[in-house]
């Protein structure tokens, strides 16, 4: 009967084992690469389009500079994250709440002032500037864009794809992540508990962790070969790679083999010792 829920257990080592790298990955990849890319370029977008109407002695090059180091900016980048996540509860949501992108976009422009006149080598006037950013907080294009857009792919999205949406905001929430660590460290003190000498725990997370780092290597190559069709056919400029989980799958697969060659080692530490005895 142990022999039976420690092979049980061993089974739920394998699931958490995997599960949580590969929610890891596939939310990075979707949320920053993915949706995070196209969201980046579209509040972008916005901002050259209103620098050029108010600071029409910008050139077509400044303003690509501008927009390369405001991509590059902490605060974009928060505020793109935020909308990531946000883009994905809307889409599983019955109704789109108030949002307020233009004043995101103002807050990045208010931060970034130093990066428009470094690029112009001249200082702009406050009134100027703080008529670049009044012209976007007075402006709902954006925002009724947003709307729109999400109210439009709702409508025109499947039952099932929103509850692929629905299931994917659960596992990759941190709930659910802390969860599946809790499992695992349960799972291996109640493994250590059925199995003695006491060290043995360690050849069953030795074998969870050998089997799912095959795991990992199969979902996360199927990951990006999904998620790449999906880039080409938005047309986007990037492509995600699956390094990170075969690196992740290599490092616990070395980690489970040093595992069993400890427990090997220890078995004959015990066996020398019952000899002597």
């Amino acid at each position: 009967m142990k022999t039976i829920i420690r092979g049980l257990l061993t089974t739920v080592l394998v699931f958490t084992f995997t599960m949580v790298p590969t929610v890891i990955f596939a939310e990075k990849s979707v949320n920053e690469k993915l949706i995070g890319e196209y969201t980046k370029e579209e509040v972008s977008k916005q901002m050259t389009t209103t620098l050029q109407q108010e600071l029409p002695e910008l050139t077509t090059k400044e303003i690509e500079i501008i927009q390369t180091k405001i991509d590059n900016s902490k605060t974009i980048n928060d505020i793109i994250n935020k909308y990531t996540n946000r883009i994905l509860k809307d889409l599983s949501s019955d109704k789109v709440e108030n949002i307020n992108i233009k004043n995101d976009i103002a807050t990045i422009l208010e931060e970034n002032k130093s990066i428009v006149e470094e690029t112009l080598d001249r200082k702009i006037a406050d009134e100027d500037y703080d008529r670049v950013i009044d012209e976007i907080v007075n402006n709902d294009a954006l925002d009724n864009a947003y709307k729109h857009l999400i109210e439009d792919t709702k409508n025109n999205m499947p039952k099932e794809t929103k509850t692929m949406i629905e299931g994917y905001n659960t596992i990759t929430s941190d709930q659910f992540i802390i969860t599946t660590i809790i499992i695992s460290i349960v799972s291996i003190i109640l493994i250590a508990l059925l199995k003695k000498p006491y060290y043995k725990w360690i050849v069953n997370v030795g074998i969870a962790g050998i089997i799912s780092s095959l795991f990992i290597c199969l979902i996360g190559a199927s990951i990006v070969l999904l998620l790449n069709i999906v880039i080409d056919t938005l047309d986007q400029p990037i492509s995600i790679s699956a390094s990170p989980m075969f690196v992740t799958a290599a490092i616990m697969l070395i980690i489970s083999v040093v595992l069993i060659i400890i427990n090997n080692t220890l078995d004959k530490k015990l066996e020398q010792k019952q000899v002597k005895a």
